[in-house]
């Protein structure tokens, strides 16, 4: 069991102005008197710092973090606690310039802000407000100004699948760091009549490694991704020769999101890479483990998209929640695994979505249903996957339980 998480995300409140279809808060209108309140958030800030140096990063989420007024002063307490801080407000009036102001000067590291189409009519259907695709294109422009670092979020969805190539080269026209997808976790408000099927999830995953090839943004795949390691593994041993390219299982749409991403690479000209110098470098897995979540009133659990409840941070303390449940024991060891996924050959770099398998089947041992490999399917040589995911430097894509 690894000493620390990487990161500890916070629903800081549910409270929202917007009415997105995936949104796992299920976010309202008004915030929950039950929330953390300041002094319990410090505390809550002194319980991650318990953990030690070189410390998980904070992760403030919601709801709208902004909708909290003591927001700024929290983010200050956490900086001044030594604590990298990320936000990831919604893109409503109050991401305006005196608030982005704020942010810088209370010391936040990165603002993350989801884009989920590439035009104004895309985005704005999906997040159920007119206006918020062109309030975020004004956010940036002020994060830019202010030289606030921003990385966008976009959860792929049957609703924008097609068009992401196009997402991903407006998120650098926009001044990006980073440009995370997150594959759709059925619960909140999100149902699994929005999710892709197993072949189209594979096809995504193929993408995301041609899309990391190319120097011109960072490409992190997080929640729901977990099989992107055995794509990412199964493609560098076709390209070295040790399988046959007939085992990769690519689609149509895969065929359209590399036409696209060609196309719109060749305009940029831009040019495939061994590994792009934009790819992140792995974190020291004997030290950090997967990221854990905080929820608005307390509780804790594995992640965001699986309300098992492992304890309350009210009552209890995070580093030893961390350390001792069994349930993430059972989340960090393969063996507990059922269904294809425990005789997988490539559990020991994947896993599955514990959180996709949990919110399909109540189970968060089962099986990814949304995975589209079947075990045996190649005859896998000799190799070190772990290794060849750290040369590809693509180590963090396992670091959340999503």
């Amino acid at each position: 069991m690894p000493l620390k998480p990487v990161s500890v995300m916070w629903e800081s409140t549910i409270a929202c102005g917007l009415a997105c279809k995936h949104c796992k808060a299920s976010a309202r209108a008004e915030r929950d008197p039950r929330e953390l309140s300041t002094e319990e958030s410090y505390a809550f800030i002194d319980q991650i710092v318990a953990f030690g140096k070189p410390y998980p990063v904070l992760r403030i989420t919601g709801g709208n973090a902004l909708r909290r007024e003591d927001i700024f002063d929290i983010i200050r307490y956490a900086k001044d606690s030594g604590l990298k801080v990320t936000i990831a407000p919604s893109t409503t009036p109050l991401l305006n310039r005196k608030n982005i102001e704020r942010l810088k000067r209370a010391g936040c590291d990165v603002v993350a802000v989801s884009i989920d189409g590439a035009t104004p009519e895309q985005h704005d259907s999906f997040r159920g407000m007119p206006g918020t695709f062109d309030r975020l294109v004004k956010a940036t422009e002020i994060m830019r100004e202010l030289n606030l670092p921003f990385r966008l979020l976009t959860t792929v969805t049957r609703h924008n699948v097609r068009e992401l190539p196009e997402i991903m080269f407006l998120a650098r026209r926009l001044g990006a760091i980073g440009w995370y997808l997150y594959m759709l976790i059925p619960t909140g408000r999100a149902t699994e009549e929005l999710a892709l099927s197993p072949a189209e999830y594979e096809d995504v995953f193929h993408f995301v490694y041609d899309a990391m090839r190319l120097p011109l943004i960072v490409v992190n795949a997080i929640a729901g991704s977990e099989p992107y390691r055995r794509v990412a593994v199964m493609r560098r041993l076709v390209e070295e020769g040790m399988l046959e390219e007939s085992a990769l299982m690519q689609g149509e749409l895969y065929s359209l999101l590399r036409r696209k991403l060609t196309k719109l690479a060749e305009e940029a000209g831009l040019e495939e890479a061994e590994v792009a110098e934009t790819s992140y470098s792995p974190k020291d897995s004997s030290v950090f483990g997967k990221g854990i979540f905080v929820a608005h009133r307390g509780e804790i659990y594995p992640s965001s998209f699986m309300p098992v409840t492992l304890g309350n941070v009210r009552e209890d303390v995070l580093k030893v929640v961390y350390t001792t449940s069994d349930v993430l024991k059972a989340l960090h060891d393969a063996t507990k695994l059922k269904g294809r996924c425990g005789v997988c050959e490539f559990n020991d770099i994947c896993r599955g979505s514990r959180s996709r398998a949990y919110a399909v089947t109540g189970d968060y041992l089962a099986e990814d249903p949304y995975c589209a490999y079947i075990p045996g399917r190649v005859e896998l040589p000799d190799v070190n996957k772990e290794a060849i995911l750290n040369e590809l430097r693509v180590t963090n894509f396992s670091r959340r339980v999503g």
